[in-house]
């Protein structure tokens, strides 16, 4: 499995939420005709006492019933906007995820030669429980101990987080990749701060989501309320965090 495999995983699950969010909220502005209810639940064979709701989203209709306690009103902007968040939310563990799977995947050959030993790959300290478990498998020819050191690596790499450019930049700098802004910002024909600051507002904005809920920060006594959120937005920045992955795999 390749990082960049990994990360389009993350963009589809990303794009199936967006895609939920346009589908569910209601477009519809008048409220369900009798007669429709009527014909509906006549041609569905169901009683015709039974009280059903209709929800008009882009490109599908959902019909509610009384028993799934849930109405049209819980299908506007405000209800379905979860879907966005969690679909941002999505698409930055993405990244973060193919980073972790980028620096694993390289380690080993970086840790094989003196030219690709940086600063950064000698300050891991492994427990010591690891390092000997691989000295031990290295007194026997027929095992890999270089194995079980990159094991022990991805799990220290899973305990960090790699969303923002800080963190990035770190954690790429462990396999030897240097002037990653320099070589992204040519191929997306921008600058490397255009990619700094965008990046970081990416991140800010999900640790919002997942650690605030979102919430509109507000004097004492003001009404609670979610920044605001839009599939627009969204899908912009499943895009470019996209085209910012395939920059990355095409500068290392």
């Amino acid at each position: 499995m390749k990082p960049i495999d990994v990360f389009n995983h993350g963009r589809k699950r990303a794009e199936h939420l967006l895609k939920l969010a346009e589908l569910l909220t209601n477009t519809r502005k008048r409220k369900m005709r009798s007669d429709w209810s009527k014909d509906f639940k006549k041609f569905m064979h169901w009683n015709q006492n039974e009280q059903i709701d209709r929800i008009d989203g882009t490109g599908a209709i959902l019909i509610l019933k009384e028993s799934s306690q849930l109405s049209a009103k819980t299908f506007g902007d405000e209800y379905t906007s979860e879907l966005l968040r969690a679909a941002h939310v999505t698409i930055v563990a993405a990244l973060d995820r193919y980073c972790h799977e980028l620096i694993a995947s390289r380690f080993i050959k970086a840790l094989k030669s003196t030219k690709t030993l940086t600063a950064e790959l000698r300050k891991i300290e492994l427990p010591i429980e690891d390092v000997h478990k691989a000295v031990m498998h290295a007194k026997n020819p027929r095992t890999r101990p270089l194995i079980l050191v990159r094991a022990s690596v991805q799990e220290l790499l899973y305990k960090k987080t790699f969303q923002n450019s800080r963190e990035i930049e770190s954690g790429l700098l462990i396999i030897g990749v240097r002037r990653l802004w320099t070589g992204c910002a040519t191929h997306m024909g921008c600058t490397a701060e255009d990619i700094t600051t965008r990046l970081n507002k990416v991140a800010a904005r999900r640790n919002k989501i997942v650690h605030e809920g979102d919430l509109v920060r507000h004097e004492k006594g003001g009404k609670l309320r979610q920044a605001k959120i839009t599939p627009n937005q969204v899908a912009k920045e499943i895009i470019w965090l996209g085209e910012f992955v395939d920059a990355i795999e095409h500068s290392i």
